[in-house]
């Protein structure tokens, strides 16, 4: 978290700020009050982690608040590396680094860098996704949500120059891998994830309605096999909802923040109260103001752990961002046993 940033405009950010004058805010670098709050609350999240018999690594410090520059692109400030969940994706034995779209996080797979090698050496499989050019073709120049929503089909903000993904826009149940197309990833990108995992993996793509979706894991969350919690602002626009009742699956409304719109940034919707972390199929931590959510976890027999967070979402996320499990146990299920006959 230390010497964290705060990008300025660049082209992966048009789909939140459609109007030119919104385009004119520039790299800063974070306050120290601000780390400093969101620091505690982090080193706090990791003393309960390990209260659980979690085993907690933390990132590299790096710098985030130095120019990148590259023969495609030029800009001012990275980003920080609260949200590991974007950048790692964990499929079994492997540790993908994903080939992201915004500009100021070109490099933010660096301060994970030390522990992927460690793991390497300890056995795990380390691939690096083929990283993108983010030269000014790979985004759609004149898209804006003012000419309509966010449509991966008929208005996406990505061309299919290169492929493209953030780590969190999947979400893996087993032998199953969910992804939704948004502003960050493109069909390219789940393609090349695809080839890459093989047979042994299923791919499903799913859409829903939202004008600039950004990751999956405030709008579709598995809890436990056979409980997924979906938002009811943004529906699936497919058959996704049928797909997981055919297979016996329970599919639950989330609750909305308490926070209301006051915090929706662009990395922050009213819906954080759904980033949460599953410890295990019995445990849930949640921020301790999002009272409506603890109780719907409450009557669907969790043991929830409530704590404070607040001071973390202004750099990208809550629970479930600010994590990314390496090695959980248990064996690789297909938990959709529709798809094995």
């Amino acid at each position: 978290m230390a010497n964290s940033a705060s990008p300025g405009f660049e082209p992966a950010l048009r789909p939140y700020f459609p109007a030119p004058e919104q385009r004119e805010f520039k790299a800063a670098r974070r306050s120290d009050a601000e780390i400093e709050a969101a620091t505690a609350q982090l080193d706090n999240l990791a003393r309960v982690l390990e209260g659980e018999n979690v085993i907690v690594r933390r990132p590299t410090q790096t710098d985030f608040f130095t120019e990148v520059k590259t023969p495609t692109f030029q800009v001012h400030s990275q980003n920080t590396s609260a949200c590991p969940r974007d950048v790692l994706l964990v499929v079994g034995d492997e540790i993908i680094e994903a080939p992201m779209a915004m500009r100021s996080r070109f490099f933010e797979y660096l301060p994970y860098r030390e522990l992927v090698r460690e793991y390497f050496r300890q056995g795990a499989k380390w691939t690096a996704a083929p990283k993108p050019s983010m030269a000014d073709e790979m985004y759609v120049q004149d898209f804006s949500v003012d000419d309509g929503p966010f449509d991966a089909d008929d208005h996406p903000a990505l061309t299919g120059l290169e492929p493209s993904f953030d780590a969190a826009s999947f979400s893996r149940m087993g032998r199953d891998i969910f992804y939704q197309p948004d502003i960050v990833t493109n069909d390219f990108g789940a393609a090349w994830l695809a080839r890459h995992l093989g047979p042994e993996y299923r791919l499903h793509r799913i859409r829903f309605r939202d004008p600039h979706p950004q990751h999956i894991d405030a709008t579709m969350v598995p809890l436990r096999p056979g409980l997924v919690m979906i938002n009811p602002e943004r529906p699936p626009v497919d058959d996704t909802i049928a797909f997981f009742e055919e297979n016996n699956w329970r599919v639950i409304a989330a609750e909305p923040s308490v926070r209301g719109s006051f915090y929706n940034t662009p990395e922050i919707s009213n819906w954080i109260s759904m980033n949460v972390f599953n410890v295990n199929e019995e445990t849930i931590i949640c921020e301790e103001r999002e009272k409506p959510m603890i109780e719907l976890f409450k009557s669907l027999g969790f043991r929830v752990i409530a704590i404070p967070f607040a001071n973390v979402y202004h750099f990208g996320g809550s629970f479930h961002c600010c994590t990314v499990d390496i090695r959980r146990a248990g064996s690789r299920k297909s938990y959709f046993p529709a798809l094995d006959s």
